[in-house]
């Protein structure tokens, strides 16, 4: 793997691995418990604690590692999870939910938080930045949505170690299909209905994320044009440095503000005019 440190504390080392990607979907379902009061309609509602379940992947080149909670880990062909209608919802979701599928991150042991243990059995200390899945789901609640920037998916394995792994042989596959099968959703005969509602509000989640990008680029493209238009003012008559800064200020959001004044403070004296406007393109 194309495996590269970017950044380290105390706490965390940072990869970023350009040829493989990482991803995951992880569902917290909260537990009510339901008294019937006696002598009165209503119901007494208590809510009782969280359960997890979860799906975990990594792409290596055509090498799946799959990890699946209360079922186990595989590693299978791509083309063996394209086939399977289960896998293949839950890794498409992964992709929708995951920020960056090129950075993995390594709990340092000695100064780490793990996560509940009512997600994983064993400690865990590579991780993903993946938003989850939060809220209730039964008949006559559905409150979920998409929460956001969570480090809960966590890897069984060392991420690096994968492209040394075998492929699963077809008798642990069959055995691994088979106790995935036994899944309630499946038994229940729930998932079709489940997996449309999940993808309906995860799009609206993806949505709302592309919007805010593109709010954010269209912001900082409006002070890119508005920072270029202010410095050629310097060339117009009776526009001084003073007068220039305080339209600059009225004019420039308060981020943009800080990273183009600079650029602005020099621009009375710059005999590069084209070689400013790069750098302001460029910042």
């Amino acid at each position: 793997m194309n495996s590269k440190i970017i950044n380290n504390n105390s706490l965390y080392n940072y990869y970023t691995i350009t040829n493989a990607e990482f991803s995951g979907v992880l569902d917290k379902y909260n537990v009510y418990g339901y008294t019937h009061i006696l002598g009165r309609s209503e119901t007494d509602v208590t809510h009782i604690s969280h359960i997890y379940d979860y799906h975990i992947f990594i792409k290596y080149g055509d090498k799946v590692y799959m990890d699946v909670k209360g079922i186990g880990d595989i590693v299978i062909s791509f083309t063996e999870l394209q086939q399977n209608k289960y896998w293949k919802y839950y890794y498409d979701l992964s992709l929708m939910l995951t920020n960056d599928k090129h950075l993995v991150i390594e709990d340092l042991e000695y100064s780490s938080n793990y996560p509940s243990l009512y997600i994983y059995e064993e400690k865990r200390v590579w991780s993903i930045n993946t938003a989850y899945i939060d809220g209730s789901y039964d008949t006559k609640t559905k409150t979920k949505m998409v929460v956001d920037n969570e480090y809960n998916c966590y890897y069984k394995i060392n991420p690096h170690d994968l492209g040394n792994m075998e492929y699963a042989s077809q008798q642990k596959l069959n055995n691994f299909k088979k106790i995935y099968m036994s899944r309630y959703e499946i038994r229940s005969k729930i998932f079709d209905v489940k997996s449309v509602y999940y993808y309906m509000f995860v799009c609206d989640y993806c949505m709302t994320s592309m919007e805010k990008e593109l709010e954010e680029l269209s912001a900082i493209f409006e002070d890119k044009k508005n920072v270029i238009n202010l410095a050629t003012l310097n060339d117009k008559d009776g526009m001084n440095n003073d007068l220039l800064m305080i339209i600059y200020n009225n004019l420039i959001s308060q981020e943009g503000n800080k990273k183009y004044e600079p650029y602005m403070s020099k621009s009375e004296t710059c005999n590069n005019r084209l070689e400013l406007f790069a750098q302001i393109l460029s910042a």
